[in-house]
């Protein structure tokens, strides 16, 4: 079997990937700091310093990176999720997730304008941000155990309504606190946004 081509100590597959990664990080300094307006295939290359060729290889369009870039942000915090055990209870794990989500943005602001405030503003992440939005629950479900299956809705329908309620409240409690408009402390912070959803998925459990 023929060896792979080197080029400089790495093979074609190699600088493809380390291509697609220089683009998604370009992507998400765009997007973080822009919005996603800013991302554009122009914009990019010339951050990177390559050639149009080298970005229609890698993504389909510019919305096809705008994705890329939501998808690596949530999953690095998904990430950060998965260490939450449900030992000290449902209430006590649901407040530990939103605590790492509190860090995860305040470490790094362009993750939440990434994952909360552009999904409201444009059309391609709208529609895959509302796609994900029960997916996030379904997570959650395994990661809490049983206590949690008892409280998230079960039929899809109930489940996309539980989302959608969930997440407009969440991201405009998260972008207060971001943009500093919420003078509150992380604890805080965690224990309100606990508070909510335990009265949303009630409000639910109670209609079926």
């Amino acid at each position: 079997m023929d060896s792979p081509k080197m080029w400089r100590g790495q093979t074609l597959a190699d600088r493809s990937l380390d291509r697609r990664e220089q683009m998604l990080d370009a992507g998400e300094e765009l997007l973080g700091t822009g919005g996603a307006a800013a991302v554009t295939m122009r914009a990019v290359i010339r951050q990177v310093n390559l050639s149009p060729r080298y970005f229609y290889e890698t993504f389909d369009s510019r919305e096809d990176l705008v994705v890329a870039v939501y998808d690596r942000v949530e999953l690095a915090l998904f990430e950060r999720m998965r260490p939450v055990r449900i030992d000290a209870g449902l209430r006590a794990a649901i407040r530990s997730i939103f605590e790492i989500c509190a860090e995860y943005f305040e470490e790094d602001p362009r993750r939440a304008r990434i994952l909360l405030r552009e999904p409201l503003a444009d059309e391609t992440l709208r529609r895959h941000g509302s796609d994900r939005a029960p997916a996030f629950l379904r997570m959650l479900i395994p990661l809490l155990g049983a206590e949690a299956d008892a409280v998230i809705p079960a039929s899809d329908e109930d489940l996309a309504l539980a989302a959608t309620a969930l997440s407009g409240a969440l991201i405009s409690l998260y972008l207060e606190w971001i943009d500093g408009r919420l003078l509150v402390g992380r604890d805080r912070l965690a224990d309100n946004a606990v508070e909510v959803v335990f009265a949303l998925l009630g409000a639910s459990q109670q209609r079926q």
